[in-house]
């Protein structure tokens, strides 16, 4: 909890009389341990404490027993509620606790749930929009509804066959419908644009025929590389990650089963209310025009394509885009920092915003517990100042400041109190006199004793952490574990940080690997499924131009690499070789013509749906 304001006394008023007052009566010792609570500190011209414009509170709850986490949850929800209806012209509250991340989660998900409908109900018209024709008779409405229905039936069955199967959705997996539900419906535009291929003049099944051949190979390839995508990401070491490729791969397994079942059907289901009306016409049709894009994709956008200066220009447009993107890769920024977990407007943004402001110097502390020492045999040394020399260690790092421990209060009062310490009377005193006195109760946390109650057997030290950053984080528990880790006695640290900063050193290696495997195992199946020469370059300069691409503009748009972004990245894999499959399938298929009426052929057969799927993958990512 902060608590900040402007007052800052400059008169001998009551305010600054108590403020000498308190600075004058405040130790050494002392002071060092306000100091850390106080932020925006004024001093006088004594170096005295004159004013501050915050003041942070902690509070530390047990969390033993599933009693006391419960008790501690309440008492947190308590405070925030009464905090945040608390009004002051003087004093502004704000607050952080270890619940918010957990209820901004919840409200996170429930506003995921909220835009399911109005989601589903964009790229639904949106899909029928993209259906239909300026002709009643060529329209495709049911085919749209149908494709849009089969995927919402899809995410439905995933998410209810792993949730019995026991199986946890995570925050994360909530996005996974708007991602299925903007990819899924891409098989609908390849569909109809293959449908729309085919000639008039013959039956209607073997127009079915013809254009669910041309269709099918796409709607594998397109599937295949995103399931293998996601299962890759499922054995990624990030939990989040893990939850949402799991229900994504389940999907997109659906998405494929309805749609060569369910969605195959509603053509054929709905041919009667159209082909009584075209059997004259297929008397003198013999081929109808596609979509008038795709049209202009075979005409003016390819003659403006085969142009040398245009193809020179996209070349040289090409090389910069991978040059910025190369450039933006190499300073990337990594791990996820707390505040880009919650939404601008709560109160724990604000919290952490104020706590940036003004204790950005001071952070938490850092727990130092020694372990095992009742099976330590100190021979002539005496464990104090062993456990000492231990402490110093710590306090003395470029991220670390000074320790409250219960071993130098114990000293220091013994020393006071003209009592001597022993090898043979240490634990005894510690614990019926030095524990027993009520200023120094606290520290009963800090200290267990063996089995017998006659050995000491675990010492926590709590050590002041400083300067430590989002850009340091890693290097910073690098450094105190490495000091663990060397000691002769057993040691463990922890700090509230190292959850990010084991992110941080895990977020780049994992995502490199994962991007590896899965782009391997896309081409791989991808020359298996089209074992042309175009598909051997096609596919893997698509995977490494995008994925870099991605990785670089994340820079320039200020994202960072973390389990979230993460995501992002195992999609594009399979993503990002949906298009060019479909267009290398389609160049390949026609054999025996040059290569620019290849070309044309190619993107009049795919290059509307493309369009097409892209735009509705905007869509329903916004």
């Amino acid at each position: 909890m902060f608590l900040n304001g402007d007052l800052n006394p400059k008169n001998d008023t009551i305010d600054q009389t108590i403020l000498k007052l308190v600075a004058d009566s405040i130790s050494l010792d002392l002071l060092t341990s306000v100091y850390n609570f106080l932020g925006g500190i004024t001093f006088d011209e004594k170096h005295r404490i004159s004013g501050a414009k915050a003041i942070m509170l902690p509070y530390a709850l047990r969390h033993s027993t599933v009693f006391q986490d419960n008790l501690a949850e309440k008492w947190e929800l308590k405070l925030a509620d009464f905090l945040l209806q608390y009004a002051s012209n003087i004093i502004k509250t704000s607050l952080c606790t270890y619940e918010t991340i957990a209820i901004e989660s919840a409200n996170g998900r429930e506003q995921l749930i909220k835009m399911l409908l109005p989601s589903f109900l964009t790229l639904l018209l949106y899909t029928i929009l993209c259906c239909c024709l300026p002709s009643w008779i060529y329209s495709r409405p049911w085919l749209a509804a149908g494709g849009v229905v089969s995927v919402a039936a899809a995410i439905i069955s995933a998410i209810g066959l792993l949730l019995l199967l026991g199986y946890h959705i995570t925050s994360v997996a909530y996005l996974m419908p708007f991602v299925i539900f903007s990819v899924g419906v891409d098989n609908v535009f390849i569909t109809l644009s293959a449908w729309r291929s085919t000639s008039l003049i013959v039956s209607f099944e073997l127009r079915m025929k013809k254009a669910f051949t041309d269709a099918s190979l796409s709607i594998t390839i397109t599937s295949l590389t995103d399931l293998i995508s996601f299962t890759v990401g499922c054995f990624a070491p990030f939990k989040s990650v893990q939850s949402f490729c799991m229900y994504a791969a389940s999907a997109i397994s659906f998405t494929y089963i309805y749609q060569l079942t369910f969605f195959s059907v509603i053509p054929y289901k709905n041919r009667t209310f159209y082909w009584s009306t075209i059997k004259e016409e297929q008397k003198t049709i013999s081929h109808r025009n596609n979509h008038l894009l795709a049209n202009f994709f075979r005409t003016t956008y390819s003659d403006w394509l085969l142009k040398p200066f245009v193809q020179l220009t996209v070349l040289v447009l090409f090389i910069l885009y991978l040059v910025i993107s190369i450039w933006g890769c190499v300073h990337v920024k990594i791990g996820l920092e707390p505040n880009e977990l919650l939404s601008i407007d709560s109160y724990g943004y604000e919290g952490l915003s104020v706590m940036e402001k003004y204790f950005s110097d001071y952070g938490s502390y850092l727990h130092v517990w020694m372990y095992n020492l009742s099976q330590i045999n100190f021979s002539n040394r005496q464990i104090w100042t062993v456990l000492e020399n231990e402490i110093a260690l710590y306090e003395y790092t470029e991220y670390t400041g000074p320790s409250d421990s219960w071993l130098r209060a114990m000293v220091e009062y013994f020393e006071k109190s003209n009592i001597e310490i022993t090898s043979d009377n240490f634990v005894y005193i510690l614990k019926n006199i030095f524990l027993s006195q009520p200023q120094f109760a606290r520290y009963k946390r800090d200290i267990l004793f063996d089995s017998t109650g006659n050995l000491l057997d675990v010492s926590r030290i709590l050590v002041q952490l400083r300067y430590v950053g989002a850009s340091n984080q890693s290097r910073a528990m690098r450094i105190l574990r490495n000091i663990a880790k060397s000691r002769t006695i057993k040691t463990g640290v922890y700090a509230d940080f190292f959850q990010f900063a084991e992110q941080y050193d895990a977020m780049l290696p994992s995502t490199l690997s994962t991007i590896a495997i899965a782009s391997f195992a896309v081409i791989i199946v991808s020359l298996l499924l089209i074992p042309k020469k175009v598909t051997t370059f096609s596919v893997p300069l698509s995977i490494i131009t995008v994925n870099v691409g991605i990785l670089g503009f994340m820079t320039f748009w200020n994202v960072r690499l973390d389990f979230i972004s993460m995501i992002t990245i195992v999609m594009s894999v399979g993503f990002c070789i949906d298009f060019a499959s479909h267009l290398a399938f389609n160049f390949a298929k026609d054999e025996g013509i040059s290569s620019s009426e290849r070309m044309r052929n190619a993107l009049y057969n795919v290059g509307v749906p493309i369009i097409q799927s892209a735009s509705s993958t905007i869509i329903g990512k916004y």
